[in-house]
């Protein structure tokens, strides 16, 4: 698409000093634009649209070399905001070079009170990598970043700014949550990437940042491989004998909420329907989200048929006596839909109630700092655990990973095999078993 400019005088016959206007034509439009200069009509070469070279005007080099800059700086907007498929109206330009001109002053939105803008249009806004609104455990993670930013901004004392945001910036707020919060490594990314998702999203709307904080290259961030356990299949057979058909009692919990220890009453049908919904999961492969979700129209004779709630990607994947027998106790349906946060708490305990109590030792970086804790496995199962229990189970069995990939729904094979929890023994013997195949062949 052209843009043509020309510069004009309003009459060419004149006895008087004229405007100056700037003529752009674009889309079939024409725009005209008033610059800060007047000139005698016969001081104004109108073919190449300049001041002429006469003594009269003794800053003409001045003037020429504005006009020159202007006509360059309406081009380069118009351009850019093709390359930006920003829509160009007349409007749109004027506003641009009125900022470009000097004649209104820019003034930038205070950082904070714009990420506050930012997360309540969240819901509404749309992601362009998957075509749907921004998820609920999304918003969740930038409202944390948020206050930890505030925290951060307090205990800094210095107000946080777009012209003053630089890489010592994002390495301050790095430090702070690694020694004032004592934040592990993974968690400190996790926030550090929502600070940049923040500014990567200021650029979008033409706020001026510093480029190179959105840079990956020009600032890295550690992370390291978290140490999750899986369930495996004779452990599953244990969990799916748990006898919890006390219709009439509870059990009572211990559980730690907001760094305090408490007991809650849990009826027995409650873990039962935790315990089922798990065990789903953990034959299926699928997310917390979509197995604590399964409706009627998904259970297909043999196979569950669904779309994942996170990446919209329909899976279909075959039921096994264990997820039959679950539909069975209720009546050709799932369990009722139980909230993710009891589903975490509870299955630790069911977990416990089978004996899984295998102390593990947990080494995480936190605080700048190594640190290892002996746990016991119970504690360490969580409703993201029966993906991890499908794909290395799955592995374990010997099915090729692209094929369990298209159950799990996985694009990469990288992605996937940080799901797979087989420890150093389990490999070698998955390897012994296939020598051992071979020799008989």
């Amino acid at each position: 698409m052209k843009f043509n400019t020309r510069y004009n005088l309003r009459r060419q016959t004149s006895k008087k000093p004229e405007r100056i206007y700037l003529i752009c034509r674009f889309n079939g439009e024409k725009f005209v634009y008033p610059t800060a200069f007047n000139i005698l009509p016969k001081h104004w070469n109108t073919k190449i649209g300049e001041v002429r070279n006469v003594i009269d005007q003794p800053n003409r080099e001045d003037v020429n070399r504005y006009l020159r800059d202007l006509k360059a700086a309406a081009k380069s907007l118009y351009e850019d905001a093709i390359i930006r498929r920003t829509p160009v109206t007349k409007l749109v330009l004027k506003s641009r070079l009125d900022k470009w001109t000097g004649k209104t002053i820019e003034e930038k939105p205070v950082f904070l009170t714009w990420i506050q803008r930012y997360i309540d249009n969240s819901p509404t806004r749309i992601n362009p990598k998957t075509g749907r609104v921004i998820s609920y455990r999304t918003i969740q993670e930038y409202k944390t970043t948020y206050e930890y930013l505030k925290e951060f901004e307090k205990a800094n004392r210095e107000r946080l700014d777009f012209d003053t945001i630089n890489i010592i910036t994002l390495s301050d707020f790095r430090d702070y949550l690694t020694t004032v919060k004592g934040f592990s490594l993974n968690n400190i990314a996790k926030h550090i990437d929502n600070f940049r998702q923040f500014l990567r999203a200021a650029d979008a709307e033409k706020i001026s940042i510093d480029t190179d904080t959105i840079n990956p290259k020009r600032f890295t961030l550690a992370r390291e491989t978290p140490q999750d356990v899986y369930i495996t299949e004779g452990e599953l057979q244990q969990i799916a004998a748990l006898d919890l058909s006390d219709s009439n009692g509870y059990i009572t919990i211990e559980q730690a909420e907001k760094g305090k220890k408490k007991t809650v009453k849990v009826h027995y049908s409650t873990l039962g329907r935790v315990r089922d919904l798990f065990l789903i999961g953990c034959y299926t492969g699928l997310r917390v989200s979509d197995y604590n979700n399964i409706k009627p129209h998904h259970i297909k004779a043999e196979y569950i048929d669904l779309y994942q709630q996170k990446t919209g990607q329909r899976v279909v994947i075959p039921m096994n006596d264990s997820i039959k027998t679950v539909l069975t106790k209720y009546e050709g349906r799932t369990p009722p839909k139980i909230s993710d946060q009891k589903i975490n708490r509870y299955i630790k305990e069911i977990c416990r109630m089978v004996g899984l109590t295998e102390p593990i030792e947990k080494q995480q970086t936190k605080g700048g700092a190594k640190q290892a804790h002996v746990l016991e496995k119970w504690q360490l199962v969580t409703s993201h655990t029966a993906r991890r229990s499908f794909a290395s189970n799955m592995t374990k069995r010997g099915i090729p990973i692209q094929q369990i990939m298209q159950i799990t729904g996985h694009k990469k094979e990288s992605v996937f095999l940080k799901y797979v929890k087989l420890t150093p023994l389990e490999h070698a013997e998955i390897m012994r078993t296939h020598l051992l195949n071979e020799k008989t062949i």
